[in-house]
Protein backbone atom coordinates (compact mmCIF):
# COMPACT_ATOMS: atom_id res chain seq x y z
CA UNK A 1 0.00 0.00 0.00
CA UNK A 2 1.28 3.38 -0.82
CA UNK A 3 2.53 5.47 2.13
CA UNK A 4 0.33 8.80 0.74
CA UNK A 5 -1.38 10.33 3.29
CA UNK A 6 -4.73 11.12 1.05
CA UNK A 7 -5.42 6.95 0.72
CA UNK A 8 -3.39 5.93 3.92
CA UNK A 9 -5.50 4.65 6.04
CA UNK A 10 -5.15 5.02 9.79
CA UNK A 11 -2.96 2.88 11.24
CA UNK A 12 -2.50 2.02 14.90
CA UNK A 13 0.15 0.78 16.72
CA UNK A 14 0.59 -3.12 16.99
CA UNK A 15 -0.81 -4.08 20.37
CA UNK A 16 0.44 -6.23 22.51
CA UNK A 17 -2.55 -8.54 23.30
CA UNK A 18 -4.48 -11.09 21.48
CA UNK A 19 -6.62 -10.20 18.35
CA UNK A 20 -9.45 -12.02 20.29
CA UNK A 21 -9.06 -10.37 23.48
CA UNK A 22 -9.24 -7.22 21.52
CA UNK A 23 -12.45 -7.89 19.76
CA UNK A 24 -14.37 -9.25 22.73
CA UNK A 25 -13.56 -6.08 24.59
CA UNK A 26 -15.00 -4.41 21.89
CA UNK A 27 -18.05 -6.48 21.90
CA UNK A 28 -18.38 -5.58 25.75
CA UNK A 29 -18.42 -2.80 24.84
CA UNK A 30 -21.21 -2.71 22.17
CA UNK A 31 -23.47 -4.45 24.31
CA UNK A 32 -23.31 -1.63 27.08
CA UNK A 33 -24.37 1.00 24.40
CA UNK A 34 -26.76 -1.33 23.00
CA UNK A 35 -28.19 -2.02 26.48
CA UNK A 36 -28.59 1.96 26.91
CA UNK A 37 -29.59 2.14 22.98
CA UNK A 38 -32.65 -0.01 23.00
CA UNK A 39 -33.36 -0.40 27.02
CA UNK A 40 -35.59 1.90 27.23
CA UNK A 41 -38.37 0.54 24.86
CA UNK A 42 -39.62 -1.49 28.12
CA UNK A 43 -40.22 1.38 30.43
CA UNK A 44 -41.86 4.11 28.10
CA UNK A 45 -45.13 3.65 29.36
CA UNK A 46 -43.65 4.53 32.47
CA UNK A 47 -42.03 7.49 31.67
CA UNK A 48 -45.23 8.49 30.03
CA UNK A 49 -47.06 7.91 33.29
CA UNK A 50 -44.15 9.61 34.98
CA UNK A 51 -44.26 12.77 33.27
CA UNK A 52 -47.48 12.90 31.91
CA UNK A 53 -46.63 12.54 28.64
CA UNK A 54 -47.97 10.36 25.67
CA UNK A 55 -47.15 6.93 24.41
CA UNK A 56 -45.74 8.55 21.56
CA UNK A 57 -44.29 11.35 22.67
CA UNK A 58 -42.09 8.82 25.34
CA UNK A 59 -41.10 7.17 22.06
CA UNK A 60 -39.31 10.50 21.02
CA UNK A 61 -36.33 8.77 23.39
CA UNK A 62 -35.99 6.54 20.47
CA UNK A 63 -36.81 8.40 17.41
CA UNK A 64 -34.50 11.19 18.66
CA UNK A 65 -31.36 9.23 19.23
CA UNK A 66 -31.75 7.15 15.67
CA UNK A 67 -32.33 10.87 13.84
CA UNK A 68 -28.84 11.90 15.73
CA UNK A 69 -26.78 9.03 14.91
CA UNK A 70 -28.51 9.26 11.14
CA UNK A 71 -27.90 12.78 10.26
CA UNK A 72 -24.55 13.56 12.20
CA UNK A 73 -22.57 9.88 13.04
CA UNK A 74 -20.17 10.56 9.73
CA UNK A 75 -19.19 14.20 10.71
CA UNK A 76 -18.55 13.29 14.30
CA UNK A 77 -16.86 10.50 13.46
CA UNK A 78 -14.54 12.46 11.24
CA UNK A 79 -13.35 15.09 13.75
CA UNK A 80 -12.40 12.23 16.42
CA UNK A 81 -11.06 10.64 13.76
CA UNK A 82 -7.66 11.70 14.86
CA UNK A 83 -7.86 10.97 18.45
CA UNK A 84 -6.00 7.84 20.15
CA UNK A 85 -8.63 5.01 19.40
CA UNK A 86 -8.48 4.10 23.43
CA UNK A 87 -9.41 7.38 24.42
CA UNK A 88 -12.11 7.90 22.21
CA UNK A 89 -13.57 4.24 22.77
CA UNK A 90 -13.57 4.98 26.80
CA UNK A 91 -14.63 8.90 26.41
CA UNK A 92 -17.97 7.72 24.94
CA UNK A 93 -18.61 5.25 27.28
CA UNK A 94 -17.85 7.71 30.21
CA UNK A 95 -20.56 9.95 28.36
CA UNK A 96 -23.12 6.99 28.38
CA UNK A 97 -22.15 6.23 31.64
CA UNK A 98 -22.93 9.40 32.59
CA UNK A 99 -26.08 10.37 30.71
CA UNK A 100 -27.86 7.36 32.54
CA UNK A 101 -27.33 8.98 35.52
CA UNK A 102 -28.65 12.44 34.24
CA UNK A 103 -31.61 10.34 33.08
CA UNK A 104 -32.52 8.69 35.99
CA UNK A 105 -32.53 12.00 38.04
CA UNK A 106 -33.79 14.05 35.35
CA UNK A 107 -36.91 16.24 37.11
CA UNK A 108 -38.58 16.74 33.49
CA UNK A 109 -39.32 14.97 30.35
CA UNK A 110 -37.26 17.65 28.71
CA UNK A 111 -33.99 16.86 30.60
CA UNK A 112 -34.62 12.85 29.90
CA UNK A 113 -34.90 13.76 26.52
CA UNK A 114 -31.44 15.95 26.71
CA UNK A 115 -29.73 13.41 28.44
CA UNK A 116 -30.66 10.92 25.98
CA UNK A 117 -29.60 13.22 22.81
CA UNK A 118 -26.23 13.54 24.34
CA UNK A 119 -24.59 10.07 24.08
CA UNK A 120 -26.30 9.32 20.34
CA UNK A 121 -23.59 12.26 19.08
CA UNK A 122 -21.20 9.72 20.02
CA UNK A 123 -22.59 6.27 19.76
CA UNK A 124 -21.20 6.48 15.84
CA UNK A 125 -18.10 7.41 16.92
CA UNK A 126 -17.49 3.80 19.37
CA UNK A 127 -19.25 1.63 16.39
CA UNK A 128 -17.06 3.27 13.87
CA UNK A 129 -13.99 3.23 15.49
CA UNK A 130 -14.73 -0.75 17.13
CA UNK A 131 -15.96 -1.96 13.98
CA UNK A 132 -12.78 -0.28 12.03
CA UNK A 133 -10.53 -1.47 15.02
CA UNK A 134 -11.52 -5.30 15.15
CA UNK A 135 -10.97 -5.08 11.53
CA UNK A 136 -7.06 -3.58 11.22
CA UNK A 137 -6.44 -6.33 14.25
CA UNK A 138 -7.29 -9.45 11.89
CA UNK A 139 -5.05 -11.62 9.85
CA UNK A 140 -5.30 -10.69 6.39
CA UNK A 141 -8.88 -11.49 5.00
CA UNK A 142 -10.51 -12.35 8.51
CA UNK A 143 -11.79 -8.46 8.74
CA UNK A 144 -15.60 -9.32 8.40
CA UNK A 145 -14.91 -12.05 10.96
CA UNK A 146 -13.42 -9.94 13.51
CA UNK A 147 -16.07 -7.53 13.15
CA UNK A 148 -18.90 -10.46 13.38
CA UNK A 149 -18.03 -10.87 16.84
CA UNK A 150 -17.76 -7.08 17.88
CA UNK A 151 -21.66 -7.08 15.97
CA UNK A 152 -22.28 -10.31 18.28
CA UNK A 153 -22.54 -7.30 20.87
CA UNK A 154 -25.55 -6.01 19.17
CA UNK A 155 -27.37 -9.56 19.46
CA UNK A 156 -26.30 -10.68 23.19
CA UNK A 157 -27.15 -7.09 24.31
CA UNK A 158 -31.21 -7.06 22.91
CA UNK A 159 -31.20 -10.97 24.08
CA UNK A 160 -29.90 -10.45 27.58
CA UNK A 161 -29.19 -6.44 27.72
CA UNK A 162 -32.66 -5.46 27.34
CA UNK A 163 -34.35 -8.20 29.13
CA UNK A 164 -32.32 -7.73 32.22
CA UNK A 165 -33.29 -3.77 32.10
CA UNK A 166 -36.78 -4.78 31.80
CA UNK A 167 -37.26 -7.06 34.63
CA UNK A 168 -35.07 -4.33 37.25
CA UNK A 169 -37.60 -1.95 35.80
CA UNK A 170 -40.59 -4.83 37.13
CA UNK A 171 -39.01 -5.54 40.39
CA UNK A 172 -38.40 -1.73 41.11
CA UNK A 173 -39.30 1.46 39.27
CA UNK A 174 -37.90 3.35 35.85
CA UNK A 175 -35.08 4.74 37.41
CA UNK A 176 -33.84 1.07 37.69
CA UNK A 177 -33.58 0.45 34.32
CA UNK A 178 -31.25 3.98 33.89
CA UNK A 179 -28.96 2.53 36.80
CA UNK A 180 -28.49 -0.60 35.24
CA UNK A 181 -27.46 0.62 32.13
CA UNK A 182 -25.17 2.90 33.44
CA UNK A 183 -23.85 -0.48 35.60
CA UNK A 184 -23.30 -1.79 32.30
CA UNK A 185 -20.93 0.92 30.54
CA UNK A 186 -19.25 0.91 33.39
CA UNK A 187 -18.53 -2.24 33.58
CA UNK A 188 -17.17 -2.71 29.92
CA UNK A 189 -15.19 1.27 30.48
CA UNK A 190 -13.57 -0.99 33.59
CA UNK A 191 -12.70 -3.35 31.22
CA UNK A 192 -11.37 -1.17 28.39
CA UNK A 193 -9.08 0.91 29.95
CA UNK A 194 -7.48 -2.34 32.00
CA UNK A 195 -7.16 -4.65 28.41
CA UNK A 196 -7.19 -2.66 25.82
CA UNK A 197 -3.51 -1.15 24.88
CA UNK A 198 -3.39 2.40 23.66
CA UNK A 199 -4.01 2.61 19.77
CA UNK A 200 -2.91 5.74 18.87
CA UNK A 201 -3.50 7.23 15.20
CA UNK A 202 0.09 6.65 13.50
CA UNK A 203 -0.81 8.54 10.33
CA UNK A 204 -3.87 10.19 9.84
CA UNK A 205 -6.07 10.71 6.57
CA UNK A 206 -6.84 14.08 5.65
CA UNK A 207 -10.53 15.24 6.10
CA UNK A 208 -10.56 15.77 2.17
CA UNK A 209 -9.25 12.02 1.80
CA UNK A 210 -11.87 10.71 3.98
CA UNK A 211 -14.85 12.62 2.46
CA UNK A 212 -13.38 12.05 -1.15
CA UNK A 213 -15.21 8.42 -0.74
CA UNK A 214 -18.63 10.63 -1.21
CA UNK A 215 -17.35 11.31 -4.55
CA UNK A 216 -17.43 7.27 -5.24
CA UNK A 217 -20.44 6.09 -7.11
CA UNK A 218 -19.97 2.76 -5.53
CA UNK A 219 -20.17 4.42 -2.07
CA UNK A 220 -23.48 5.81 -3.20
CA UNK A 221 -24.23 2.24 -4.91
CA UNK A 222 -23.74 0.54 -1.38
CA UNK A 223 -25.29 3.26 0.60
CA UNK A 224 -28.34 2.45 -1.50
CA UNK A 225 -28.49 -1.11 -1.39
CA UNK A 226 -27.82 -1.35 2.44
CA UNK A 227 -30.41 1.00 2.57
CA UNK A 228 -32.76 -0.88 0.88
CA UNK A 229 -31.27 -4.52 2.56
CA UNK A 230 -31.90 -2.65 6.26
CA UNK A 231 -35.25 -1.36 5.19
CA UNK A 232 -36.78 -4.69 3.96
CA UNK A 233 -35.59 -6.35 7.10
CA UNK A 234 -37.35 -3.66 9.14
CA UNK A 235 -40.38 -3.66 7.81
CA UNK A 236 -41.57 -6.73 9.16
CA UNK A 237 -39.36 -7.22 12.28
CA UNK A 238 -40.48 -3.76 13.77
CA UNK A 239 -43.66 -5.20 13.76
CA UNK A 240 -42.54 -8.60 14.74
CA UNK A 241 -44.43 -8.62 18.18
CA UNK A 242 -47.56 -7.29 16.34
CA UNK A 243 -47.43 -9.85 13.66
CA UNK A 244 -47.56 -12.97 16.22
CA UNK A 245 -49.90 -11.40 18.40
CA UNK A 246 -52.78 -10.70 15.09
CA UNK A 247 -51.77 -13.39 12.98
CA UNK A 248 -50.57 -16.10 14.83
CA UNK A 249 -52.05 -15.62 17.61
CA UNK A 250 -49.37 -16.13 20.50
CA UNK A 251 -50.09 -14.58 24.13
CA UNK A 252 -47.67 -12.64 25.70
CA UNK A 253 -46.31 -15.22 27.02
CA UNK A 254 -45.19 -17.31 24.00
CA UNK A 255 -44.22 -13.86 22.32
CA UNK A 256 -41.36 -13.07 24.73
CA UNK A 257 -39.92 -16.86 24.20
CA UNK A 258 -40.20 -16.31 20.80
CA UNK A 259 -38.26 -12.91 20.42
CA UNK A 260 -35.22 -15.01 23.08
CA UNK A 261 -35.04 -17.78 20.59
CA UNK A 262 -35.25 -15.26 17.82
CA UNK A 263 -32.47 -13.11 19.47
CA UNK A 264 -30.08 -16.11 20.48
CA UNK A 265 -30.46 -17.74 16.97
CA UNK A 266 -29.48 -14.75 15.70
CA UNK A 267 -26.03 -14.14 17.93
CA UNK A 268 -24.24 -17.79 15.80
CA UNK A 269 -26.23 -16.12 12.59
CA UNK A 270 -24.02 -12.83 12.54
CA UNK A 271 -21.07 -15.23 13.76
CA UNK A 272 -21.41 -17.95 10.79
CA UNK A 273 -22.34 -14.79 7.87
CA UNK A 274 -19.11 -13.55 9.36
CA UNK A 275 -17.29 -16.70 8.35
CA UNK A 276 -18.93 -16.38 4.69
CA UNK A 277 -18.19 -12.89 4.03
CA UNK A 278 -14.12 -13.69 4.79
CA UNK A 279 -14.92 -16.02 2.33
CA UNK A 280 -16.87 -14.67 -0.26
CA UNK A 281 -18.57 -11.12 0.21
CA UNK A 282 -20.59 -11.56 -3.05
CA UNK A 283 -22.15 -15.25 -3.13
CA UNK A 284 -22.77 -14.40 0.67
CA UNK A 285 -24.80 -11.32 -0.34
CA UNK A 286 -26.87 -13.08 -2.72
CA UNK A 287 -27.29 -16.47 0.07
CA UNK A 288 -28.64 -13.87 2.55
CA UNK A 289 -31.31 -11.69 0.45
CA UNK A 290 -32.04 -15.27 -0.55
CA UNK A 291 -32.68 -16.74 2.82
CA UNK A 292 -34.47 -14.06 3.92
CA UNK A 293 -37.06 -13.38 1.29
CA UNK A 294 -37.77 -17.49 1.42
CA UNK A 295 -38.44 -17.28 5.30
CA UNK A 296 -40.48 -14.29 4.92
CA UNK A 297 -42.40 -16.13 2.14
CA UNK A 298 -42.70 -19.32 4.43
CA UNK A 299 -43.93 -16.79 7.22
CA UNK A 300 -46.93 -15.37 5.32
CA UNK A 301 -48.00 -19.03 4.12
CA UNK A 302 -48.13 -20.25 8.10
CA UNK A 303 -50.08 -17.16 8.97
CA UNK A 304 -51.73 -18.66 12.48
CA UNK A 305 -49.72 -22.17 12.69
CA UNK A 306 -48.53 -21.84 16.06
CA UNK A 307 -45.55 -24.46 15.84
CA UNK A 308 -44.33 -23.55 12.35
CA UNK A 309 -44.32 -20.00 13.20
CA UNK A 310 -42.07 -19.96 16.06
CA UNK A 311 -40.17 -22.58 13.95
CA UNK A 312 -39.78 -19.83 10.99
CA UNK A 313 -38.67 -16.76 13.69
CA UNK A 314 -35.88 -18.97 15.04
CA UNK A 315 -34.52 -19.09 11.31
CA UNK A 316 -35.42 -15.92 10.57
CA UNK A 317 -33.49 -14.53 13.80
CA UNK A 318 -30.53 -16.62 12.28
CA UNK A 319 -30.54 -15.09 9.24
CA UNK A 320 -31.61 -11.69 10.07
CA UNK A 321 -29.18 -10.45 12.68
CA UNK A 322 -26.72 -11.16 10.28
CA UNK A 323 -27.69 -8.23 7.70
CA UNK A 324 -25.84 -5.73 9.75
CA UNK A 325 -22.69 -7.24 9.70
CA UNK A 326 -23.87 -7.35 5.90
CA UNK A 327 -24.75 -4.00 5.29
CA UNK A 328 -21.38 -2.41 7.20
CA UNK A 329 -19.28 -4.73 5.06
CA UNK A 330 -20.54 -4.02 1.90
CA UNK A 331 -19.75 0.14 2.46
CA UNK A 332 -16.24 0.06 3.91
CA UNK A 333 -15.37 -2.89 1.33
CA UNK A 334 -16.28 -0.16 -0.93
CA UNK A 335 -14.21 2.56 0.55
CA UNK A 336 -11.46 0.81 2.11
CA UNK A 337 -9.33 4.06 2.01
CA UNK A 338 -11.55 5.31 5.20
CA UNK A 339 -12.63 2.85 7.04
CA UNK A 340 -13.56 4.47 10.42
CA UNK A 341 -15.37 6.95 8.30
CA UNK A 342 -16.76 4.90 6.16
CA UNK A 343 -18.15 2.26 9.01
CA UNK A 344 -19.81 5.48 10.32
CA UNK A 345 -21.71 5.74 6.83
CA UNK A 346 -22.84 2.61 7.73
CA UNK A 347 -24.12 3.68 10.62
CA UNK A 348 -25.95 5.93 9.39
CA UNK A 349 -27.25 4.18 6.76
CA UNK A 350 -28.58 1.34 9.18
CA UNK A 351 -30.25 4.40 11.37
CA UNK A 352 -31.86 5.56 7.76
CA UNK A 353 -32.74 2.16 6.67
CA UNK A 354 -34.89 1.70 10.14
CA UNK A 355 -36.76 4.51 9.82
CA UNK A 356 -37.75 4.27 6.59
CA UNK A 357 -38.76 0.10 7.60
CA UNK A 358 -40.86 1.56 10.46
CA UNK A 359 -42.75 4.03 8.44
CA UNK A 360 -43.08 1.95 5.36
CA UNK A 361 -44.56 -1.07 7.59
CA UNK A 362 -46.55 0.95 9.59
CA UNK A 363 -47.72 2.27 6.13
CA UNK A 364 -48.61 -0.75 5.32
CA UNK A 365 -50.33 -1.95 8.38
CA UNK A 366 -52.55 0.93 7.75
CA UNK A 367 -53.17 0.13 4.12
CA UNK A 368 -53.29 -3.63 3.38
CA UNK A 369 -53.13 -5.13 6.76
CA UNK A 370 -50.39 -6.64 9.22
CA UNK A 371 -50.64 -10.04 7.62
CA UNK A 372 -49.64 -8.68 4.23
CA UNK A 373 -45.95 -7.26 5.90
CA UNK A 374 -43.65 -10.07 4.60
CA UNK A 375 -44.85 -9.43 1.05
CA UNK A 376 -44.08 -6.24 1.96
CA UNK A 377 -40.80 -7.20 2.99
CA UNK A 378 -40.07 -9.05 0.03
CA UNK A 379 -40.97 -6.75 -2.26
CA UNK A 380 -38.05 -3.80 -0.61
CA UNK A 381 -35.52 -6.83 -0.75
CA UNK A 382 -35.79 -7.55 -4.37
CA UNK A 383 -35.52 -3.98 -5.19
CA UNK A 384 -31.66 -4.61 -2.62
CA UNK A 385 -31.19 -7.48 -4.54
CA UNK A 386 -31.77 -5.77 -7.98
CA UNK A 387 -29.71 -2.73 -6.99
CA UNK A 388 -26.45 -5.51 -6.01
CA UNK A 389 -26.64 -6.92 -9.32
CA UNK A 390 -26.75 -3.53 -10.78
CA UNK A 391 -23.27 -2.87 -8.95
CA UNK A 392 -22.12 -6.12 -9.87
CA UNK A 393 -22.72 -5.30 -13.75
CA UNK A 394 -21.57 -1.69 -13.32
CA UNK A 395 -18.14 -2.72 -11.84
CA UNK A 396 -17.65 -6.12 -12.94
CA UNK A 397 -16.49 -9.02 -11.18
CA UNK A 398 -18.56 -8.21 -7.83
CA UNK A 399 -17.76 -10.77 -5.98
CA UNK A 400 -13.99 -11.39 -6.62
CA UNK A 401 -13.85 -7.24 -6.38
CA UNK A 402 -15.96 -6.78 -3.02
CA UNK A 403 -13.57 -9.53 -1.40
CA UNK A 404 -10.18 -8.11 -3.08
CA UNK A 405 -11.03 -4.35 -1.46
CA UNK A 406 -12.23 -5.65 1.85
CA UNK A 407 -9.14 -7.11 1.91
CA UNK A 408 -7.13 -4.01 1.11
CA UNK A 409 -8.43 -2.42 3.74
CA UNK A 410 -7.75 -4.62 6.36
CA UNK A 411 -3.98 -4.97 5.60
Amino acid sequence: MEKNSSVMTAEVTKAPVSNKRIVYILALGVFGIITTEFGVIGILPQIAAQFHVSVTQAGWLLTAFALVIAAFGPFVTLAASGVNRKVALSIVLAVFVLSNLLSMAAPNFTVLLIARIIPAFFHPIFFSVAMATAALSAKPGEGPKAVSIVFSGISIGTVLGVPIVALFTDQFDWHAAFIVSSAVNFVALLFLLKYLPSLPVRQRSSFGSQLSILKKAKTWWSIGIVTFIISGMTVSYGYMVEYLKEVVHMDGRNISLTLLLFGTAGVFGNLLLGRLLSRNIGLTVWGFLAGLILIQTALFLATDHFYPAMTLAVIWGFIHTGGFLLGQTLITASSPEAPEFSSSLFVSTGNLGFSLGSLAGGIAIEVVGVEKLPLISIGVLVLAAMGFKLQERLYGGGTVHLKGEAEKGNA
